[in-house]
């Protein structure tokens, strides 16, 4: 979930690049997430031309799930009631592991045989792209994805450096987008590493806090909190499974004694 928010923020804030790395027509979008009213179903995000006139609907999908195209589906037809769009609208998943996609296979398949359905979006897989692969794009603003791409951990981090200081010291950014890459890539290069500390992270981005990007900072904490709380979980279970064997153990020896 907080990489579909982190997926956002970056549309939200560097919207035309985000188009061009999903391959969508090129055009002038503003980026929204948008509630359904029928169901109180929060889409992912819309990508929406200033004349209402080109839609595009994009899913980010970050664990294994066989539905995401029903979603997508459903998403789509309730966006058209909603707002009596009846032109074309554009649709793209963003898959961040390949499990992600496969999960999703078997229907996407359905899907395509599908006459009534007539609905292909177009599919990224962001762990079947290497980092030189969005470089040929030329375009700095995609330097947050980098992180996403099929690269190790141990080239993640000796990387990011290099990463950050490109952003820091390019012409072509105004200090707001430099802000906001800096964090965005932080928080991408937080899922990848999982058990990266805040003064690595720091660290790795030359210095650059993730604070200074409240949202970002945020959604990273809420992610930690997260895998924390599930680690707390995993141990307690445990606890209790090895408590439980002891207790047992315990009362069998009793009996015999008192036997």
């Amino acid at each position: 979930m907080a990489t579909d928010k982190l997926i956002y923020e970056y549309a939200i804030h560097f919207t035309k690049a985000f188009a061009k790395f999903i391959g969508v027509e090129a055009g002038d979008y503003e980026a929204k997430s948008i509630t359904l009213k029928q169901t109180e179903k929060r889409a992912d995000l819309f990508l929406i031309s200033p004349s209402g006139t080109k839609v595009v609907l994009v899913e980010t999908q970050g664990y294994d799930d066989t539905y995401p195209y029903h979603r997508m589906v459903a998403a789509k037809m309730l966006y058209c009631l909603q707002f009596k769009y009846i032109g074309e609208m554009d649709a793209a998943v963003i898959f961040l592991e390949e499990s992600h996609y496969r999960a999703a296979l078997l229907l996407d398949r359905q899907f395509a045989r599908s006459s009534a359905l007539k609905f292909s979006p177009r599919i990224i897989v962001l762990s079947r792209l290497n980092v030189d692969e969005l470089r040929r794009f030329g375009d700095i603003h995609l330097t947050p994805f980098y992180p996403l791409c099929n690269i190790s951990s141990e080239e993640i981090e000796r990387q990011a450096p290099q990463w950050a200081d490109t952003i820091k010291t390019t012409s072509e950014l105004h200090e707001d987008e430099r802000r906001n890459l800096l964090g965005l890539l932080g928080g991408f290069i937080s899922h990848r590493i999982k058990t990266l500390s805040k003064a690595l992270l720091t660290k790795m981005l030359g210095g650059f806090a993730l604070e200074d990007v409240p949202v970002i900072e945020e959604i990273v904490r809420e992610r930690t909190q997260h895998i924390l709380f599930r680690g707390i979980s995993a141990r307690l279970a445990r606890f209790r499974k090895t408590s439980g064997k002891r207790f047992r153990r315990s009362a069998r020896l009793k009996t015999w004694n008192a036997s």
